[in-house]
Order: structure tokens, then sequence, then C-alpha cells
């Protein structure tokens, strides 16, 4: 349900950083939508996943590289994606990720990250969850924050109830799966 969410929120003909891309899924919708950017860099911790997005051709380049330290210069794109990344870490280095993305963006951070606790779907130690933000957290920063995926008894809902009830989920995020969050940054090219 969040595909359709990122893809509008990143525009068109822009230059954008995925950051902790895996293995390209946002780089490869975005790519093949009609908002298809100028360029797009992924970049990750983890050299598989790099190597399989580049072997696939994803993303104009790859970078390997720790997320709350990122090698770019600010400004150096219009939008930066964190999409499902802020939960693995833990929330004082999440703040530093999200420092990091505002750094390097001209236009538009894009955040999304689970409301709820969601299993761990790989056995890689970095996959852990290890915080969770509600959308008091990300709005604190700046962000404007949005729900995607109704969830009122966690994942415990019914899927009919879930899939009715998500449009509420966009206008109320303390009943969503996911946060879906952006802060506009209006900044101008050096």
């Amino acid at each position: 349900m969040l595909d359709p969410y990122i893809i509008y929120s990143v525009g068109k003909n822009k230059s954008i950083l995925d950051v902790a891309c895996g293995k390209g899924k946002w780089g490869f919708l975005i790519g093949t939508s009609y908002q298809s950017p100028r360029i797009i860099i992924g970049v990750d911790i983890w050299l598989p996943y790099l190597k399989h997005a580049k072997y696939h051709r994803i993303y104009d380049d790859v970078v390997l590289c720790d997320a709350k330290y990122l090698p770019f210069r600010s400004f150096s794109f219009d939008v930066t994606l964190a999409c499902e990344v802020l939960e693995h870490i833990p929330k004082n280095l999440g703040i530093v990720l999200l420092k990091e993305a505002e750094r390097v963006s001209r236009e538009k951070v894009i955040i999304s990250t689970p409301h709820q606790w969601l299993d761990q779907r790989d056995d890689i130690s970095f996959q852990e969850h290890k915080s969770r933000w509600k959308p008091d957290d990300l709005r604190k920063k700046g962000y404007r924050v949005h729900g995607v995926g109704f969830s009122f008894l966690g994942r415990f809902s019914p899927l009919k109830l879930r899939v009715a009830l998500s449009p509420l989920a966009y206008y109320f995020p303390n009943f969503a799966f996911l946060l879906l969050a952006s802060k506009s940054l209006r900044r101008r090219k050096n």
C-alpha cells in the first residue's frame, strides 16, 4: 500500500538518493514509473544488496556506506528517501540519520517506518527492529506525517477491516501500520 504514496511524493525529473536501498525496490519502482528521476543513487551498508542492485542496473550508481554518515556534499540531491530504515537503528542514531538526509537534500526528505511492530524478515543482524517511531516523534523534527494501512488492533486487525479503513489511516497515523513522513526544505542549488 505504500508504493503509490512514495512514487507520487518523489516528483518527476528529480535527483534522488535512496538511503538503505536494499536490493533496489524503490529505485526500480520510481525508475519505471511515470515519475522517472533525472538520476537516482542507492546507498546501503550491506554489500550483497548493492551488488544485486548494480547487477540489475536499478540505480545510476550505488555506494557502500553507513546511512548515518552519507559521503555526499550538502544539498547534493533534490529528494532523499529513507524507507524502512529508522526502525533498524536506535532512536538517537535515527535522529543522526534524519539530519544527514536533510543535509544532503535540497527540496525534500521522505521517510517511512512501521508504526506497529512487525516481524523480522531477514536473518541479518542489522535488520532487527531496534526502535519504534511514533507520529509525534517525527512531527517534533518538522515532518508532516501520514499513515498507510489501517491497524486498529495491530497485526490482529481483520484483513477486510484493514483494507476498508485504509484511507482513514492517511489522516489518522496513530492507527496505521506504516508512517509516511516528509519534510520540505526549499533550498536553492549552489
